[in-house]
């Protein structure tokens, strides 16, 4: 084996070959206790919103009351309406590594968020108004694991994935039948996705490059000097060219951690009870008069406890009746 590289930063080493060394820059940590565990970084800007608004349709609701989730898709395989935000020079590679919910941050409705978001049916579209639930999210998400394909756990970065990887050598094939271990959630950000000129050196400037490093007062290294390439997929998810800036998006961003991978298409959130308490759902503009029972079965025949849902109210559309297209 040869010679191998490594760098203690705050208790947090990196370790490679020398002949291929690489440095991958994490996402900062919310706080020192982050550095073992999972990171949550919230911004205060997030916290202080009136509402996290999701535009879909009925369906899609009732699988979020049924399956008491959220889906956190791939950057490398979401439906980005803005492609430049994942083609990010020197690390789109990562952006397998990046998993988005989006949210509107407005309590306002929005025409074209009407007309783009949902299905076809537009009699059947729905707007859920959440409570701001950046102020309280370990109460609202779980943040012990999420589901991938096949309903297999990804577990968040904790002493438990540690714990997983031992036992799976006594317990053999069952472990991987309930758990993806491939890759950890390393990371949960939450923040406003910025909006920036369309021509912005944001997404023209590398985000990766050579530096040098001199170990020539380190004994035991024949070379002074090491070369290592390092990256930023941090990049990634954050920015938006600003003809998006009518949407005024909130993230949920779920980063994993090391190498590049490609391997999961979404992570489901798994949802608490508590994020449903307070929400406002607004029927859609074209409702035709039975969106409002549809919603009110959804509700009735969910898993919430009764007093979430008696929280919960519907609404008809401020643009009902007014919209031609």
């Amino acid at each position: 084996m040869g010679k191998r590289l490594k760098i203690n930063i705050g208790g947090v080493v990196f370790e490679a070959d020398l002949a291929d060394s690489k440095f991958i820059l994490a996402d900062p940590i919310a706080s020192e206790q982050n550095v073992n565990d999972l990171n949550i970084n919230i911004s205060e800007e997030v916290k202080r919103h009136p509402c996290f608004s999701y535009t879909t349709d009925i369906e899609t609701a009732k699988l979020i009351f049924h399956n008491m989730t959220f889906r956190s898709s791939s950057l490398s395989y979401a439906k980005l309406n803005d492609l430049m935000e994942k083609e990010r020079v020197g690390v789109s590679q990562f952006a397998g590594n990046r998993f988005i919910t989006c949210f509107c941050h407005s309590d306002q409705e929005s025409v074209p968020f009407w007309t783009g978001y949902g299905k076809d049916r537009r009699e059947e579209k729905v707007l859920l108004q959440f409570r701001n639930f950046a102020v309280n999210f370990t109460e609202c998400i779980h943040t012990d694991y999420g589901l991938v394909a096949d309903n297999k756990k990804c577990l968040f970065k904790s002493s438990e994935y540690g714990r997983i990887i031992n036992s799976q050598w006594e317990s053999g094939s069952k472990i991987a039948e309930e758990y993806d271990l491939r890759a950890t959630v390393n990371a949960v950000l939450m923040f406003d996705v910025e909006y920036v000129p369309a021509d912005s050196e944001v997404f023209s400037d590398a985000n990766d490059g050579d530096s040098s490093i001199d170990f020539s007062k380190v004994t035991g290294l024949n070379d002074t000097s090491v070369i290592i390439h390092g990256y930023d997929p941090t990049v990634l998810g954050k920015q938006k060219s600003n003809p998006w800036e009518y949407e005024k998006e909130t993230r949920i961003l779920c980063a994993l951690g090391g190498d590049s991978f490609d391997k999961w298409d979404y992570i489901d959130l798994r949802l608490k009870p508590e994020i449903f308490r307070g929400l406002s759902i607004i029927l859609s503009p074209w409702d035709d008069g039975e969106l409002r029972t549809k919603m009110l079965e959804i509700i009735n025949n969910s898993s919430l406890p009764e007093d979430i849902k008696e929280s919960i109210t519907i609404k008809n559309s401020v643009l009902k009746g007014t919209l031609n297209m």
